[in-house]
């Protein structure tokens, strides 16, 4: 008797500690990494008011914010995922504990749902630049007529590509990268002009033969007002993104 006594003590201290652990959580602001179900990677902000829960998240694969509002009590959280009308699309329920998050994300328009963990990390996320919206233009006009003019609709981001060749369209993702801190911006769908691969590859190894296709995104660096492209590549990794430019640098500045 005495023993089952001490293991009821035992077990309910466990649930004792398990709720003041979630409890400290009442109050915090923090960020978050992890996946829904076994690939999908995510990245949270949230901050903790009194019970009231604000910040957003982002997939790993798009880079763009999707905002979020709910409330947690004794650690157990609903929260709700708004699109750019501020409508619900989807909810998040789970319970945060000190090790971080465990619940489910559900499409309330599908009902498809997914398990959710999240591990806290004291990284930062880079921001998105507060004025992307805009046309981005090459100084040396004279080696590279190139303009690119960013916009967004219905919570997407898209681009119009101009250049003395092309004219394109298409979505815009990002890849911000939590150790580098810096903040990558990929076009979809802007053919790279030759990719002769890593020519240090031995005969044994995969080598681009000239038959595969050719990518179709191209990466700039992403700051305040400017837009880096690494535009060629070098005697080891030959590559030309943009043929139209003679650079080995693009950079596109934000004139409006």
């Amino acid at each position: 008797m005495k023993n089952h006594f001490s293991c009821l003590l035992f077990l309910g201290f466990i649930v004792f500690a398990d709720i003041v652990s979630a409890t400290n959580l009442q109050s915090f602001n923090g960020n978050f990494t992890g996946k829904f179900g076994r690939k999908i990677g995510v990245v949270f902000s949230l901050k903790n008011t009194k019970g009231k829960l604000s910040g957003f998240y982002y997939y790993e694969n798009i880079g763009a914010e999707i905002r979020l509002a709910g409330e947690v009590s004794n650690g157990i959280a609903a929260i709700y995922e708004l699109d750019y009308l501020n409508v619900k699309r989807a909810k998040i329920t789970g319970k945060f504990t000190k090790d971080g998050f465990n619940g489910k994300w559900e499409s309330l328009s599908s009902k498809k749902a997914y398990p959710i963990r999240l591990t806290p990390t004291n990284k930062t996320i880079p921001s998105l630049p507060h004025n992307l919206i805009g046309n981005y233009q090459v100084d040396e006009q004279d080696q590279c007529a190139l303009s690119v003019t960013i916009s967004k609709s219905k919570g997407q981001y898209r681009y119009h590509f101009y250049s003395s060749t092309r004219n394109l369209n298409g979505k815009i993702t990002f890849s911000r990268s939590l150790d580098e801190k810096l903040v990558y911006i990929d076009f979809h769908g802007i053919e790279w002009d030759e990719d002769s691969g890593d020519v240090t590859k031995n005969n044994n190894e995969e080598t681009f033969s000239g038959d595969e296709q050719l990518p179709t995104v191209v990466q700039g660096l992403l700051s305040d007002g400017e837009i880096v492209i690494q535009n060629t590549g070098n005697a080891m990794n030959r590559y030309v993104k943009i043929g139209e430019c003679d650079l080995k640098y693009i950079h596109l500045k934000r004139v409006k």
